[in-house]
């Protein structure tokens, strides 16, 4: 196994130790044995357990932007309408459905950026990524102005991990009815900046 190796499966078994203990709990012991590995190991590629919580950090944020690589095709030539942007909004919906585990990790991640020091440029940059990675498939999407696309990436990026939050805490929230609403709102706002800058 190379180094590179062992670095990853480290990296694996917090995140997935993480995910299922939360940070508190979280030891450098139990995840050096999820890994399979020595636990001085872990000391060897990451001298301060804010480093490797920093790299778990880095592994979220690869996988939340590649889960939206599905969400939008930026080759899509026909216009946006209200059936297509409720047909998009599907993936992020169901994510939190299918993979509530990988939310409440992501939720554990942003209270350590929030109450460590050390962590908080950390998540102030992974949530930059986040945003500038929708940002940059809703605008070849919509035609509209990068600045603008930013502006409802972050929007939308806070709505997506608002809506999980709140179906993960409470199963009888109306998480579809609160999608079918959002589809709405975007599908009008659409329409009227669309509108807009035809006339």
């Amino acid at each position: 196994m190379t180094d590179a190796d062992k670095r990853d499966r480290i990296i694996a078994a917090a995140y997935d130790v993480l995910s299922k203990q939360g940070y508190d709990k979280a030891s450098t012991k139990e995840i050096a044995s999820t890994a399979g590995v020595a636990q001085g190991l872990i000391n060897y590629y990451f001298p301060s357990k804010d480093q490797l919580f920093a790299e778990v950090f880095r592994r979220e944020t690869e996988r939340y932007c590649e889960s939206f690589d599905g969400v939008i095709d930026v080759k899509r030539k026909e216009p946006l309408t209200m059936t297509s942007i409720a047909e998009l909004l599907e993936v992020p919906k169901n994510r939190a459905l299918e993979e509530p585990e990988w939310f409440r990790l992501r939720y554990e991640l942003f209270a350590i950026g929030l109450r460590n020091d050390a962590a908080r440029p950390i998540l102030k940059e992974m949530l930059e990524i986040k945003t500038e990675h929708i940002a940059q498939m809703v605008q070849p999407l919509t035609g509209f102005p990068i600045e603008q696309s930013r502006t409802l990436a972050a929007i939308l990026h806070a709505i997506i991990e608002g809506l999980a939050l709140q179906k993960i805490a409470d199963p009888d929230f109306k998480y579809d009815e609160a999608y079918a609403m959002l589809s709405q709102m975007l599908g009008a706002h659409y329409a009227s900046v669309s509108g807009k800058r035809e006339d």
